[in-house]
C-alpha cells in the first residue's frame, strides 16, 4: 500500500506505509484540508510525533518546510520513514528531514526548551499517537504547556475511540481550529 504526496515539489509521490498493525495513517481527505489551509511552508518547522510514515513530515517538506523532524519509536516504522525519505529525496532535497528514533514524550521533553522558535516564520508541532492512547496525549500538552511553548500545536484523534474535546476542557485545553473527515479530526489547541 502506498499514500501519496498531495501537493507541493513532489506532489504524486508515492510513499511506503507500515504495515496497519503498526501504524494508522493520517487519511487523505483530513491531511489534504490540513495542508490546503497551509499551504507555503517555507521557513516553517514542521515537526511530527508519533510520524508512522512520515506522511505529513514529507507533505511539509514538498511545500517548502525549512526543517522537518519525524519523532517515532518503532523500528519498522523508522525503516519505512527512511525508504520514504531515500525515494523522496530524487524530487525535492531531503536533506532537511531529521528522522529520530525515539519516544515522543521524551523527545519532547528534552527537546521542547531548546526548539528556536524564534529562527522560524512558523512552527508545527504534530500529534498523532494511537487513538486509544488518551494519556499520551495530555503529557505531551503539560510538556509544552510548562515549557510556554511558541508554536502551533496540533493534534490529530477520532471522537469515538480517541481525545475529545470535553477531555481537553477538562484539562483547560480547547480548540482553535478544526478540520473533520466521519469521527476523525485535526485541531488546533489553544495553549
Amino acid at each position: 500500500m502506498a499514500i501519496n504526496i498531495l501537493g507541493g515539489h513532489a506532489k504524486g509521490h508515492a510513499l511506503f506505509v507500515p504495515p496497519v498493525s503498526i501504524t494508522r495513517a493520517t487519511t487523505v481527505m483530513l491531511r489534504r484540508k490540513f495542508f490546503d489551509a497551509h499551504q507555503d511552508l517555507t521557513n516553517c518547522l514542521f515537526i511530527d510525533l508519533f510520524a508512522g510514515s512520515g506522511a505529513m513530515g514529507f507533505e511539509a517538506c514538498s511545500r517548502g518546510a525549512q526543517r522537518v523532524i519525524l519523532v517515532e519509536d518503532n523500528p519498522k516504522a523508522i525503516s519505512v520513514i527512511k525508504k520514504n525519505k531515500a525515494s523522496m529525496n530524487k524530487k525535492v532535497d531531503t536533506s532537511n528531514i531529521e528522522v529520530i528514533k525515539q519516544k515522543a514524550q521524551v523527545y519532547i521533553k528534552n527537546i521542547v526548551t531548546s526548539i528556536k522558535t524564534d529562527l522560524y516564520d512558523e512552527v508545527h508541532l504534530f500529534i498523532d499517537p494511537p487513538y486509544e492512547m488518551k494519556a499520551i496525549y495530555f503529557e505531551i500538552l503539560k510538556i509544552l504547556r510548562e515549557s510556554d511553548f511558541q508554536g502551533e500545536v496540533w493534534l490529530e484523534s477520532d471522537r469515538q475511540k480517541g481525545v475529545v474535546e470535553d477531555d481537553l476542557k477538562k484539562h483547560s485545553f480547547t480548540f482553535s481550529k478544526v478540520y473533520k473527515q466521519g469521527t476523525s479530526y485535526i485541531a488546533r489547541i489553544a495553549m
